[in-house]
């Protein structure tokens, strides 16, 4: 299967339900975090903004065929999970959550189903050596929902394509982010943001080389700034949430840095030794001196 193929499988809708009963759609995608030579810690991740507070959610994922590593394409599960919201584990600063997903594969398993997805590996996330030997305007591509767009019968996400509009080795406002100049629409919040060179790979010390391909993971979409018809320019979450200004998008989308991504490490780590998260007042385990609840336990 060629890895634009495999990054097909990467992500699934999600669908949310809030207590008064209002809807919202975004997008998550699965990703191996804790890896080493004997094990790996399978999570999904999204932003907190799409999940917080929600009571029930819904995502999907393709079955595998019997006794192949392929999807048995249009043939898929939803998986509809109560108390959605308290089932993500939320960054401590920035608008992105994980959840541990073995308990659903488990169960799966258990139910006598396979599913086939391939989640990104950290080695995915660009080195601080390779961020800076990025030149300047890159092609990048994002897979998600957006507007909830999907090819629903066969469980397949949207493709976008667009270019960095600042690098992403730079924090854009002093903050963990970049911008992108591509089409952001409500639904694409939690989308895997990729650098895709296909066919040649650009490089400030090599220039460009014809021939081979790259895939690195630059962050997760999180935003877009809105032109509202005010005259006010804001950045707004990208959810499928009823706006009450009339906004003209920019075509630019807010990403958070995917080096954030590894701030969840030490909390998992001691979710799997311990075989459960910290207690509210315990220290929290990436070690920043704060409580459990005041960081990665925080509930918004």
């Amino acid at each position: 299967m060629f890895f634009t193929d495999q990054m097909t499988y990467s992500t699934t809708r999600v669908l949310c339900e809030t207590v008064d009963g209002q809807t919202s759609t975004g997008t998550a995608f699965a990703m191996l975090l804790n890896v080493t030579a004997e094990s790996s810690i399978p999570v999904l991740v999204t932003n907190r903004h799409v999940v917080a507070g929600a009571r029930k959610g819904k995502i999907w994922l393709t079955l595998k065929k019997q006794n192949e590593d392929a999807p048995e394409v249009g043939k898929h599960h939803s998986f509809e999970l109560e108390n959605f919201g308290s089932r993500w584990i939320f960054h401590s600063s920035v608008d992105l959550a994980i959840m541990p997903i073995n308990p659903l594969i488990e169960e799966a398993k258990a139910r006598g189903n396979t599913y086939f997805f391939s989640p990104l590996v950290s080695n995915l996330i660009p080195t601080a050596t390779e961020l800076a030997d990025l030149p300047a305007l890159l092609d990048v591509v994002l897979i998600g929902y957006p507007n909830g767009i999907w090819d629903e019968k066969n469980n397949q996400p949207i493709f976008r394509r667009g270019i960095t509009a600042t690098h992403p080795e730079i924090d854009y406002n002093g903050k963990p982010e970049f911008l992108i100049d591509a089409a952001c629409f409500n639904g694409s919040s939690g989308s895997p943001v990729f650098l895709a060179e296909i066919g040649r790979t650009m490089s400030r010390s090599q220039g460009i080389t014809i021939g081979p391909n790259r895939i690195k993971l630059l962050g997760v979409l999180y935003a877009s700034p809105q032109h509202f018809v005010t005259g006010e320019v804001v950045a707004v979450e990208i959810g499928s949430k009823l706006l009450a200004k009339t906004s003209i998008p920019n075509n630019l989308g807010i990403v958070i840095s995917a080096k954030a991504l590894l701030d969840f490490e030490p909390v998992l780590q001691h979710l799997d030794q311990h075989k459960k998260l910290p207690s509210r007042n315990e220290p929290c385990p990436c070690n920043n001196g704060k409580r459990y609840k005041e960081c990665h336990g925080v509930v918004w």
